[in-house]
């Protein structure tokens, strides 16, 4: 009987975690994806566990047939897991007229919220929890004690929401979608309720009635308690250390899990992968926990002990501490980690899950251990000493548990991170852990006065943390704030960091409750927005023309663009590029992180200080949401570049989110959608083609450097050359344009791939991407780091490429007409060299005869083809910035056995931007660096001085070499050994690049 009983648990709790995944996705389409959204619905859910586990807690134990009940309970979770879906056909419709009664109202919104979650989740996560404290009391009957068939039951039934996390994220979400999923979990319960209903008639009417049994979860007679007369302050001491348990473990959740994205990433893998550690770590704890308590039975010395549970306590606490200390160095961990997987090959997808699983384990798994380990203990405590019984007991704990986990939520996510910062967060938690397990420890035998002192030193302590917080600080925020994780050789090892840090100038760092913002400079390169450890935009020119693209292109599209809606700020050049047209009357933004406003400031130059300008309003919220809700329509609907495989961003690429784009624009309005070609294979291109073109009737693509734009109305779009060579003639617009060379109609209209005849045929074998199926979410992912990708996709896009002069108003017949015709006509046989050339040139292969041929017949047929000239600049960037040799010098050396052989001792250089450049001292066939200097200053002058100190400093070196030869040839000069020689090489050179004024 134990055993089906724990496989039953095992399921249910399963089941318990594919709902808690699949209905905060299912609510968060509703109420968008804000943290505030999440946090209500996730509270929400936790809330009816907590009322579950208090509500049949307290009446369990005088149940008859307690098994019956958990079969009930199940089968009614199923039930209502159908009412659930029922509901989300009709919420989209009732929740966006009742959110526009007050629609940028934080309050109102929350407050419909609640009301929402709570209808479609309170009864089944009330029935949820009232399995455990019932499971619980018939196990503890059955056995006669409580204490370890509770940490059984506890760890089973984790190690099942580990299992239903991990198959939901990788597999039933990827393949089913959500409502197949959830259908899943339901038939799951109502499997695991109808047999514990058949298991229950199976059981002796006698053997599940124990009114005056002693097989009650309370001590045996004779087991004596620690302390007679336990019950007050140690079991109140439990019940509120099991509180604060549940607090610092969600808050410590939160937290790690936002810093364990800055190098993981935050794709849904990413996520499902951290959620697995955390509650691999509680259930592995519960189960050893199980263990402990077994033996300890077995010896005769099976009481649970409050001095181990606040040991516990202790040690959850202290291995935080040191998990906190230990993430200083997390960027570089994660580098070796997933050095060790990836290998050569960084995009192959189940390595670089593998590296995840290994990063996140290695951080969560030890406090979560002790997490584990202290859920069963409270529970016993309060079944064998607290003279509560084990279906009270366990439905008290796990109340006090749950409460104490929703306020962690809350608290951590919207308070501590704003308030205090991550780290600091992060040592408060660790305190509180380790002081409410000392006072615990110390309440045997009523030692009020040391509980007292245990319970001050804690608040002092956390007032101190509070009041002085440069103190015990052991993070360097620069390090996180630079950190790319998709650039890990720049930081894979103690030389890189520190030439990274030393080289690199922060503009901005915020912690955020959605993300981790910052702004980078190194020094002499591009300005950088980072979120989450990821580079999402730059000052680069094949960013700059992407960003301005998504603002100008769809204005300019459109005759007369008054209103103005954009998705998301980032550096703000979008969002400025709409703001400069002069028909602009109001731009609304929605932006789902206020700290990205602090880092989009820092893009000023380049954005037109557009946060500044007093047609625009700002809306702190998930912007799908907004735009659901919204009474207003648009005349230009654009967003900020999001990549689908960020977390939730794949909701900004379904037919429902196009769907609701095409019903908010006015009549003539234009919608524009960013479509990534770099790490998204094609297949996947096809799909935001086809589910794009499935709510807009007139659809076009247009191609820039590094990216495409997807353009979408409801009415014909008009290509009319004069009238856009008047609007770019507006001088702000211009000058924008001009330095992405689409600074006239002429070059503007060059970045035309096609209209709808070729969006069709790309998208033929692409996928509806739904919010129910995920496709492009799940898919996405699997295209990190493939480089390949992006010629791929330019010739995918290509072998659609239509003319223009289908799309384009015609000029008056006649002369005007010819010249029209001929134009394009050659604009249209550039474009086809061009393609070619453009997929080498993303392929890496630009070095290669194919490219140097295309581009010799550019140069000759089309050499002012504006995305030509673009990809000129591009390469002639590529070049400079790539390694070369500017002098050398050999050194013969004795080898160890005695031989002979050079040593060639290399200047390179680099262009690191325009104003900078790096020189390298390089020992050819070790690949060592002796040392690296670098230079600022104008571009016609770093050559010569780059040039001059290679030159200088390899004379510096050969006097060295000969200064060595002498002295270890006595006055003969005779070739030194290796060893030495090397060592005396990098000794100079460091002196050369540190103590040398500048030539």
């Amino acid at each position: 009987m134990p055993l089906i009983l724990y496989v039953l648990f095992f399921i249910s709790g399963s089941a318990a975690l594919i709902y808690e995944v699949a209905w905060v996705r299912s609510l968060g389409v509703v109420f968008g994806g804000s943290h505030l959204a999440v946090t209500i619905v996730l509270s929400v859910y936790m809330g009816g566990i907590a009322l579950g586990s208090r509500l049949f807690g307290r009446r369990v134990d005088a149940v008859a047939r307690p098994l019956l009940l958990y079969g009930l309970l199940e089968v009614g979770v199923s039930a209502f897991a159908l009412v659930f879906l029922a509901l989300m056909t009709i919420y989209p419709l009732a929740y966006a007229p009742l959110a526009r009664l007050a629609e940028t109202n934080r309050l109102w919104l929350s407050a419909i919220r609640v009301v929402f979650a709570a209808a479609a989740m309170i009864v089944p996560a009330t029935l949820m929890g009232g399995t455990l404290p019932v499971m619980s009391r018939f196990v503890a009957v059955r056995s006669g004690s409580l204490a370890h068939r509770l940490a059984f039951l506890y760890g089973v039934n984790t190690l099942g929401a580990v299992t239903g996390a991990f198959v939901a994220g990788f597999f039933l979400l990827k393949t089913m979608g959500v409502t197949s999923t959830i259908l899943v979990a339901a038939a799951s319960n109502l499997a695991v309720g109808l047999l514990a209903v058949a298991l229950s008639t199976s059981v002796s009417r006698d053997a599940e009635t124990f009114p005056d049994r002693q097989e009650d979860g309370r001590a045996e007679p004779g087991a004596r308690s620690e302390v007679p007369g336990l019950r007050d302050l140690p079991i109140r001491l439990a019940l509120w250390g099991i509180g604060v348990s549940g607090f610092c473990a969600l808050g410590y959740e939160v937290l790690w899990t936002r810093m364990l994205s800055l190098v993981v990433g935050t794709s849904v893998y990413s996520f499902t992968i951290m959620l697995v550690a955390f509650l691999a770590g509680i259930g592995l704890g519960s189960q050893a926990q199980g263990f402990v308590q077994s033996r300890r039975r077995r010896a005769g010395i099976w009481s649970p002990s409050i001095v181990a549970f606040g040991i516990t306590q202790i040690a959850i606490g202290s291995s935080a501490l040191a998990v906190t200390v230990l993430m200083r160095d997390l960027p570089s961990h994660a580098a070796w980690l997933q050095s060790l997987f990836l290998g050569p090959s960084a995009g192959e997808f189940a390595a670089r899950q593998a590296a995840t699983f290994a990063i996140a384990f290695s951080t969560m798994i030890v406090p979560a251990f002790f997490m584990g380990a202290a859920f069963p203990l409270a529970g016993a405590l309060c079944a064998e000493h607290g003279g509560s019984r084990s279906g009270a007991a366990v439905g008290e704990v796990l109340t006090y548990n749950t409460i104490g986990a929703i306020l962690g939520a809350v608290v951590s996510g919207f308070v501590l991170i704003y308030a205090f910062g991550i780290e600091r967060s992060l040592q408060m938690l660790a305190v509180m852990n380790v002081g409410i397990g000392a006072m615990a420890a110390l309440s045997t035998r009523k030692r009020v006065a040391a509980v007292r002192f245990a319970a001050s030193g804690a608040v002092l302590l956390l007032v101190a943390l509070a009041a002085f917080p440069g103190w015990g600080r052991v993070w360097n925020e620069k390090y996180f704030a630079i950190f790319r994780n998709n650039q890990r050789a720049a930081f894979d090892t103690p030389e890189r960091i520190h030439d990274a840090l030393e080289n690199t100038d922060v503009l901005y760092y915020a912690e955020g409750a959605n993300e981790i913002i910052s702004v980078i400079r190194p020094r002499g390169a591009r300005q950088a927005f980072l979120v989450n450890g990821r580079p999402e935009a730059t000052t680069s020119p094949m960013d700059v023309q992407c960003q301005r693209t998504l603002g100008h292109l769809p204005m300019l599209l459109h005759p007369n663009p008054r209103k103005v809606f954009v998705l998301g700020t980032g550096t703000g050049m979008t969002l400025g590029a709409t703001s400069i047209h002069p028909e602009v009357e109001s731009i609304v933004l929605a932006e789902i992180e206020p700290s990205v406003l602090g880092a989009t400031r820092t893009f000023g130059e380049y954005n037109h200080q557009v946060l500044d300008n007093p047609k625009l309003r700002v809306v702190f919220n998930d912007g799908r949401n907004y735009l659901a809700t919204t009474r207003d329509t648009f005349d230009v609907i654009t967003a900020d570049p999001i990549h689908p495989w960020s977390g939730g961003a794949a909701y900004l690429y379904t037919t429902e989110y196009f769907r609701s784009v095409a019903r908010h624009l006015r009549p003539g309005g234009i919608a524009c959608q960013w479509l990534p070609i770099y790490e998204l294979a094609p297949k996947d291109i096809e799909t935001v083609v086809r589910t794009f073109g499935e709510n807009f009737r007139h659809v076009m693509i247009w191609l820039t450097h590094y990216d495409a734009e997807l353009i979408g109305s409801n009415d014909p779009i008009v290509l009319d050359e004069d009238a856009l060579e008047r609007r770019i003639a507006v001088f702000a617009i211009k000058r924008d344009l001009e330095v992405v060379d689409m600074g006239s109609a002429g070059e503007f209209l060059s970045y035309f791939v096609a209209g709808a005849s070729g969006a069709r045929a790309l998208a033929s074998g692409g996928r509806i991407n739904t919010d129910d199926n995920l496709a492009l979410e799940f898919s996405a992912p699997e295209s990190m780091g493939l480089a390949s990708l992006m010629g791929d996709n330019v010739q995918a896009l290509a072998a659609v490429r239509e003319s223009i002069l289908d799309y384009l108003v015609p000029a008056p017949a006649g002369p005007a007409r010819a010249e029209q015709l001929a134009r394009w006509e050659r604009n249209a046989a550039a474009a086809h060299l061009y393609d070619q050339a453009h997929a080498l040139f993303l392929w890496g292969e630009a070095g290669g005869e194919p490219f140097a041929a295309l581009r010799a017949r550019l140069l000759e047929t089309a050499p002012r083809y504006a995305p030509f000239l673009f990809l000129e600049r591009e390469n002639e960037s590529r070049l400079a910035a790539t390694p070369r040799r500017i002098a050398y010098a050999d050194f013969s050396v004795r080898t160890d056995s005695g031989g002979r052989r050079v040593l060639q001792v290399s200047a390179v250089t680099m262009r690191i931007g325009a104003s900078r450049a790096v020189v390298m001292f390089v020992d050819n066939d070790k690949r060592e660096i002796y040392g690296q200097r670098y230079f600022d200053g104008g571009s016609a002058e770093l050559d010569r001085r780059v040039e001059r100190f290679a030159a200088e400093t390899l004379r510096e070196l050969r006097a060295a070499y000969d200064e060595l030869a002498a002295k270890e040839g006595g006055g003969n000069v005779q070739a030194p050994s290796e060893r030495a020689t090397a060592a005396h090489l990098k000794k100079r050179v460091a002196a050369a690049v540190t103590d040398l004024v500048d030539p």
